[in-house]
């Protein structure tokens, strides 16, 4: 009864935590579509937190993947903490800049819309 338990608690965990995964990837590329227009480049805070929230929460996501019994694709998910983590060394310095370069901008963009792709087409 007690293992049945710990398991849903975990299950509940990881479902909770994916649930906030998606909504920093909303974020960054919510953001990032919504200021394709602004000119100068300006880095919203959704973006900057969003980062933030993805990249904390996809470590603790890969976290529960290896107390599971299933096999972890560790590749994928290195190749999206690695991608997550440089769109956080991009974006978390420049949250408070009033404007960044148009370059770095778009690099944040295509970044996130790239650990979208792996997160989809990478079994």
């Amino acid at each position: 009864m007690a293992a049945q338990q710990k398991g849903e608690t975990v299950e509940t965990a990881q479902l909770v935590l994916v649930f906030i995964h998606l909504l920093g990837m909303a974020a960054i590329v919510g953001g990032y579509f919504a200021g394709l227009s602004n000119s100068p480049k300006r880095l919203s805070a959704g973006i900057t937190h969003g980062t933030l929230l993805q990249f904390v929460t996809g470590v603790l996501l890969v976290g529960i993947a290896e107390m599971g019994a299933d096999p972890v694709n560790h590749t994928k998910f290195g190749i999206k903490i690695a991608v997550a983590a440089v769109i956080l060394l991009l974006a978390w310095p420049r949250r408070k800049d009033v404007s960044i370069a148009a370059n770095t901008y778009h690099a944040i963009g295509v970044l996130a819309l790239l650990n979208v792709a792996v997160s989809v087409f990478v079994k």
